[in-house]
């Protein structure tokens, strides 16, 4: 199991070299499919909204971080295949869901907001995943269990939530090249 952006925050001093040590170019935050996590699910990994906004803030200008005057570049969480959770979850004993789709959409969306907010680079992970499903706003939410399974979600997601390839990521017809 992975670092929600709370457990992030705690950790980024010891793993941040000083800049004598090291020049960082580039920095990536990839959070908020941990933070995404129902809240009181057995994961324990769950950040209320508005503390990973903030969370988010507070990574990106860390003292640690503003030391190495990185580019910075936040990702969002990829969306989530209900159906495929679920599977995984059986497996592991589980019967209660741990993420939902639109739960997670709520992350996304607060990544590209705070990257908006600080004027910051986002890798739309998950509206590029999206896309590819062919889903549109307004629609239920593919990956979601309102709606029929995915076989694009299912081959983007290997057990609901993490990449299945990801060279699916460098596909430069997908991704948006980012002007840094």
């Amino acid at each position: 199991m992975g670092y929600n952006t709370s457990q992030a925050l705690l950790a980024l001093p010891g793993f941040m070299p000083r800049p004598e040590q090291a020049q960082l170019r580039f920095f990536t935050v990839f959070f908020g499919a941990n933070d995404a996590c129902l809240p009181g699910s057995s994961s324990n990994q769950h950040v209320p909204l508005e503390r990973f906004k903030q969370n988010l803030r507070d990574i990106v200008k860390h003292p640690s971080v503003i030391a190495q005057d990185p580019r910075i570049i936040l990702v969002s969480p990829p969306p989530v295949n209900e159906y495929r959770l679920e599977e995984t979850d059986l497996l592991e004993g589980l019967t209660d869901p741990r993420r939902t789709a639109e739960h997670t959409k709520q992350y996304a969306d607060a990544t590209r907001e705070v990257g908006a907010e600080l004027g910051l680079h986002v890798l739309d992970i998950w509206s590029i995943f999206m896309s590819m499903t062919g889903w549109k706003e307004g629609q239920d939410l593919v990956g979601s269990k309102k709606v029929e399974r995915s076989k694009v979600l299912d081959s983007l997601l290997a057990d609901g939530m993490i990449t299945r390839d990801k060279e699916k990521l460098n596909d430069s017809s997908r991704i948006a090249k980012l002007e840094i």
